[in-house]
């Protein structure tokens, strides 16, 4: 990463609850436990899905999962953090696929690239539209919890991976010499982002605001200009 600068708070993003409930722990890495959280994992969605996150009973979902009270809340001590691990799972793979296939493709400026790794965030792969909106939207409530899963070293994770790309552009002289890549990718994505899931939530299509968003932020970015 070129900058050291990792910002703790973002108005929008990262504004966090007095009510976030006991730390999230590190994912199991002895089979029996993945399996035990996977199957709640699973188990959760189908609730959630069926009746709602608000109208889920944790006895529910234990009860479809086959654990105990105890276990449920060993792995997700709040039921929000379910959602977390499903926008941890998206994030590891569509989005940092898009981020990577992107980059690697020299013919697209790295602008495209980002849109197209914004758009690869807001296109659900695993769960109903409405569920992946609310997985994104807890994750901007919750970024810390979001960090503990992703892990990468970065408190804000979407902004890590931003920051690469817009390294990236700078290093192809595509974006202004004098900017920090660290401030400039946590603008991007407070500016850019927060808005098309914003919309998403509210049942938009979430590619207009995306790219007139970028369009006006990355006009003020472009080496070119």
């Amino acid at each position: 990463m070129a900058s050291g600068v990792k910002p703790r708070g973002l108005v929008g993003y990262g504004g966090g609850s007095a009510e976030e409930g006991a730390p999230l722990p590190a994912p199991p890495t002895q089979a029996r436990g993945v399996d035990k959280r996977d199957r709640i994992y699973r188990a959760a969605l189908e609730r959630y899905e069926a009746d709602g996150v608000a109208a889920t009973r944790v006895e529910d979902v234990i009860a479809d999962a086959e654990v105990s009270w105890a276990t449920f809340f060993r792995y997700f001590p709040r039921k929000g953090d379910v959602l977390i691990e499903l926008a941890a799972r998206h994030f590891r793979g569509p989005v940092r696929d898009a981020a990577a296939e992107g980059i690697a493709d020299k013919r697209l400026r790295v602008r495209t690239v980002t849109e197209r790794t914004f758009a690869a965030l807001l296109a659900p792969a695993e769960a109903t539209p409405e569920l992946h909106s609310a997985a994104l939207l807890e994750v901007f409530a919750h970024p810390a919890r979001f960090a503990a899963l992703i892990n990468d070293g970065h408190p804000q994770p979407m902004v890590g991976l931003v920051t690469e790309l817009l390294t990236e552009a700078q290093r192809r002289g595509e974006l202004r010499p004098e900017l920090d890549p660290g401030p400039t990718a946590l603008t991007v994505v407070a500016g850019a982002l927060f808005p098309a899931v914003q919309a998403a939530s509210l049942g938009a299509d979430p590619a207009q605001p995306l790219a007139a968003a970028l369009e006006i932020l990355w006009a003020g970015l472009d080496a070119r200009d």
